[in-house]
């Protein structure tokens, strides 16, 4: 568990740092990482998932993890308050990065269909779907992200539609 937290806590550090105009464009080299069970070649932040709220959570969970860096022997796996936090942060890291952390040794459900979709307008009369679907299997999972700046009036933004069953 602390390797994992060592990861999380710097990959948590690469993206504040980057929010504050360092780090350039340097990807973050994922395959030297021996915690994550399928590193990609590189972790490459999305800046376009630097929003302002989520700058805030990673400031606050920062605050707090910062206690647990400077003290190792506080990483206990029966600490659910750390336990919490980790977990939000690896959310908000999958997101930013645009990809699933998965560690050597755990179980985790398989990650299914990502679907991010963003839309500035949809006019009156236009649809944007982020996905529409015949059928889906038990097995199926799908996490969306949708975001939309404005509909218009009599215009419609679906996250997900499906005809027939799900699960």
């Amino acid at each position: 568990m602390p390797q994992i937290f060592a990861f999380l806590f710097g990959r948590l550090g690469a993206v504040l740092d980057r929010r504050g105009g360092n780090d350039a464009d340097a990807p973050i080299d994922s395959t030297a990482s021996p915690v994550l069970a399928e590193p990609s070649a590189s972790l490459r932040i999305r800046d376009e998932e630097l929003t302002e709220e989520r700058i805030r959570r990673l400031e606050t969970v920062a605050r707090e993890l910062a206690v647990y860096h400077r003290n190792p022997a506080l990483i206990r796996a029966d600490d659910e308050h750390l336990l919490h936090a980790m977990s939000e942060l690896r959310d908000d890291l999958e997101t930013v990065y645009g990809q699933s952390l998965s560690f050597v040794g755990e179980r985790r459900s398989a990650p299914g269909v990502r679907v991010r979709q963003s839309v500035d307008e949809v006019e009156a009369d236009g649809v944007a779907r982020a996905v529409k679907v015949g059928r889906v299997t038990a097995e199926a999972s799908a996490d969306i992200d949708q975001r939309s700046k404005v509909v218009r009036q009599g215009g419609e933004l679906t996250a997900l539609e499906i005809d027939g069953t799900l699960g």
